[in-house]
């Protein structure tokens, strides 16, 4: 077993440039997920020195140096199709090793912890390399879904963190373990699938359309409920179907991107925007306020607060008067 003495010296000074380095990754990472329209949240920490002296008490194989996640970065994404691009985004931006799904390694029959695991570096081309070079820092990148955080968070420090852990109890409730670790697996699959099929519902798939375009800007909650309502206000406008405006709207994002990265970052530092500029709709407003501005008044007053669309035509550049 190490030396945990030594090892206690040793964290003290290593911890703080092992949380530096953890919030470097997290933020190579955080804009390049955003930008691919991820909605994602993204942590990074440094192990607490209770929790690095545990890990070498139970794991007496390792030693102080050997320790693979001092510090660690969590991505969690909202659906499982959404993993394998946050993975391929490290592998462009780090240096990846090859990913282990912790999925893979169960029996078909038996439960655990659910998440894709594996250890990134700064690659030696990297500016901050000569800082925290790869022979010395490393992370842990996890990357999982809200299901699978759900069940991880909730068996951190419970009986039912694995299989093993849970022989001991009587088969009714390890019947109803295995009962709940299906429904949260079975709830991860269908999550996904719905947000597949839900763009078969027109204004559905204006809205999914948008997010994709939105969560490249912000990292901000949207409220979808609103959305759809605004949606429904102003699609008419276009005089198009919905799949032709969804086309439209990609293409006007692209033309408009820089332009609106430069609007949302001035945003985030006002506290007078509109309610309705941090959400995937202001894309929609914006587009048709350049060509329709006293069409989207005139739809826009029978429902919404008229300062509020002032609003957002001041974070365009644009004015009614």
């Amino acid at each position: 077993m190490a030396d945990l003495e030594v090892a206690r010296r040793l964290w003290l000074t290593d911890r703080p440039k092992f949380e530096h380095f953890a919030f470097a990754i997290a933020s190579i990472l955080s804009p390049t997920i955003r930008r691919a329209g991820i909605f994602a949240e993204v942590h990074h920490r440094a192990k607490d020195m209770d929790s690095l002296i545990k890990k070498l008490i139970t794991k007496p194989h390792h030693s102080y140096r050997s320790i693979p996640d001092k510090a660690g970065v969590r991505v969690i994404v909202r659906y499982t199709h959404e993993i394998e691009p946050v993975l391929e985004i490290a592998a462009k931006l780090l240096d990846r090793d090859t990913p282990e799904n912790k999925a893979t390694l169960l029996e078909p029959d038996t439960f655990g912890y659910l998440s894709v695991h594996t250890q990134v570096k700064l690659r030696a081309d990297h500016e901050l390399s000569v800082i925290y070079p790869a022979s010395q820092f490393q992370a842990e990148l996890q990357v999982r879904t809200l299901a699978q955080h759900l069940w991880a968070e909730m068996a951190h420090n419970t009986v039912y963190k694995s299989e093993s852990m849970i022989e001991p109890l009587n088969p009714q409730v390890r019947r109803r373990l295995y009962m709940l670790a299906g429904m949260v697996e079975l709830a991860d699959y269908e999550f996904d699938r719905i947000e597949n099929e839900m763009p078969t519902v027109p204004e559905f798939q204006l809205l999914k359309s948008l997010e994709r375009s939105y969560y490249k800007l912000t990292v901000r909650r949207s409220d979808p409920e609103l959305s759809l309502e605004v949606i429904r206000l102003l699609l008419p406008l276009y005089n198009e179907k919905p799949e032709a405006v969804a086309v439209h709207l990609e293409d006007f994002f692209s033309q408009n991107e820089e332009l609106l990265h430069q609007i949302y970052a001035a945003a985030e530092e006002l506290p007078e925007h509109s309610a309705f500029l941090f959400q995937p709709e202001a894309l929609m407003i914006f587009d048709l306020l350049k060509k329709e501005r006293l069409s989207v008044r005139e739809s826009w007053i029978a429902r919404y607060p008229v300062k509020e669309l002032e609003r957002i035509a001041l974070a365009f550049g644009m004015s009614f008067e």
